[in-house]
């Protein structure tokens, strides 16, 4: 998941924060995750996010992801979006 997101900053040079959106793969809400680049790694807000493939990934809003922080469905084809 690491070089997902170091990947995603490096498509985006001079952006502090990418935000992502996608849908839940838990509830199928819409979730918006924050991601910022620290200086230990990265922060996370308003959701979570799981390694699907080295290129892919799914979502878990902060609701979801409280209640069960494993990946339910390993067959869901959305994946989130940077913007």
């Amino acid at each position: 998941m690491i070089d997902i997101l170091r990947n995603i900053f490096e498509a985006n040079p001079g952006k502090s924060t990418i935000v992502l959106k996608s849908t839940c793969s838990d509830c199928g809400y819409d979730v918006i995750i924050h991601i910022t680049s620290t200086s230990g790694g990265f922060g996370l807000q308003g959701g979570a996010l799981f390694e699907r493939s080295p290129d892919g990934y799914f979502a878990k809003c902060s609701d979801c992801y409280k209640i069960n922080p494993k990946i339910k469905d390993f067959n869901m084809t959305k994946f989130a979006r940077a913007h």
